[in-house]
């Protein structure tokens, strides 16, 4: 599993390591560079002592460094070196620090001073520079430059001090290297630990939520700016799983409470039935059926609801003259409607639309099934067919009592009636929700409103066939 902590704490320590060690590294060799340049410059400072020092007398060569300036070229303080000699590689002045022994040569003589790592006699790592000079005359003749002898000089230094104190200068900055990753994995790792706590806080109290916890709501006020469309989100994400739990639970007490009174009844029924066998009629039997067919008229209806939700209902699209099936459709509830004494007013102009004919049958039915169940007595019921270019309107609308803008937001939920409602037996609460999600399967809507609180009005809306 992949964890942010672990992963922003790598990144940062490889980022952190490349930006220590880089600027580690450019420091060590920029003093490394000083270091050696500062000791470059001395060699070339007693070079240019030594040949100031030189004397050609009679054709011998003499250096003067008796000073106590120089007093490591000698025997006793041995850490400075020189050779002088003659252009044919012979030897014509060495330092005592030498004990005789011959200085290393590159065999080259260069233009201007060049320093170069060697080995000493004794061993000891050094650093040389060879120049090529003529020696001043002793006896004050003057001689052209080109007559005097040229001479060349080779002044070394042990480089052992100095490659100490790079070793040193190595190992501090490996030392602080070591020091600061470490310091700094510790500071990252709290510093990430008390940064991410609001992301902890927010998953722990995520892991508590239930299905008996839908209630819980985060708290945005007091999370960091990146965390908060994430908790509005699951704030929204609760409120609709709130609704549709809430809405699964009045599913299962509704359809408990529409079945338990035909279940009672068959049960009444046989008992009476094995009870008193010699008084059953015809009468016992149509009202067992009665109640058989009420139940598989509810168990069909909620397969179709699950089908339609688990989009497995396929509608097809054919060409249908909505005027001519709406009035089929109203032809079973005309007598129903007269008698409750309700007018019927319809427009229908001739109009093709492009639907499945069984689902819109089925939805009309419903829409002129609860419109002559439910319009106040003495009431209309206007049936409008409308046209608007590429879409056609189908307005089903009468006119109802005790009945508010709450309960049509509830009109499509399943098993919702009104109480005035509950006790005929004719209606389950689940024609509405079947017609929205038939509706849907073809590509139509089907929507609800009330209008001046009196008029209900049922619009279904769909295309015209092209």
């Amino acid at each position: 599993m992949i964890s942010i902590r672990r992963q922003l704490t790598r990144e940062l320590l490889a980022a952190f390591l490349l930006l220590l060690g880089g600027s580690l590294a450019a420091l060590y060799f920029a003093a490394r560079d000083e270091l050696i340049e500062q000791f470059d410059d001395a060699l070339h400072a007693k070079a240019a002592a030594i040949s100031s020092l030189t004397v050609a007398d009679d054709g011998k060569i003499q250096v003067d460094v008796s000073d106590r300036l120089f007093r490591s070229f000698s025997r006793e303080h041995a850490e400075d070196y020189f050779e002088i000699r003659r252009g044919d590689g012979t030897v014509a002045a060495r330092s005592e620090s030498l004990f005789a022994a011959d200085l290393p040569v590159s065999g080259k003589h260069p233009g201007s001073p060049h320093a170069r790592n060697l080995t000493l006699p004794n061993g000891r790592p050094a650093r040389s520079v060879e120049v090529i000079f003529s020696p001043a005359q002793e006896n004050g003749e003057y001689r052209a430059d080109a007559d005097r002898e040229r001479l060349a000089l080779v002044v070394a230094s042990d480089s052992g001090p100095l490659e100490e104190a790079l070793t040193e200068l190595l190992s501090i900055g490996a030392a602080c290297g070591i020091i600061g990753l470490g310091a700094t994995a510790w500071l990252v790792s709290r510093v990430l630990r008390r940064g991410l706590q609001p992301l902890d806080r927010l998953g722990e109290q995520t892991a508590g939520i239930t299905a008996d916890s839908l209630t819980t709501r985060f708290t945005t006020g007091d999370l960091p700016a990146e965390l908060v469309p994430i908790a509005s989100r699951l704030n929204e994400l609760l409120a609709r799983l709130e609704i549709s739990f809430e809405r699964e639970r009045r599913f299962s007490a509704d359809l408990a409470h529409e079945l338990r009174t035909p279940l009672a009844e068959l049960r009444l029924l046989a008992e009476s039935a094995l009870k008193w066998p010699e008084t059953r009629d015809r009468a016992t039997d149509e009202e067992v059926l009665a109640a058989a067919t009420q139940m598989q008229s509810i168990v069909t209806s909620l397969l179709a609801l699950a089908r339609a939700e688990q989009h497995q209902l396929v509608a097809g699209a054919v060409p249908v003259n909505l005027a001519e099936l709406a009035a089929e459709a109203w032809a079973p509830h005309a007598a129903l409607a007269q008698e409750h004494g309700l007018r019927v007013e319809t427009r229908l102009a001739p109009v093709t639309v492009s639907a499945d004919p069984a689902l819109l049958r089925s939805i009309l039915g419903n829409l002129f099934e609860n419109a002559a169940d439910y319009a106040a007595p003495g009431g209309v019921i206007e049936i409008t067919l409308q046209t608007d270019g590429p879409s056609v309107r189908l307005v089903v609308a009468n006119q109802v009592e005790n009945f508010s803008a709450t309960d049509v937001d509830k009109l499509f939920d399943r098993f919702w009636r009104k109480e005035e409602a509950r006790s005929g037996g004719r209606h389950f609460g689940l024609g509405l929700s079947l017609s929205r999600m038939f509706a849907q399967a073809m590509g139509w809507t089907l929507t609800a409103q009330l209008v001046d609180g009196r008029k209900l009005e049922f619009t279904l809306a769909g295309p015209v066939a092209g």
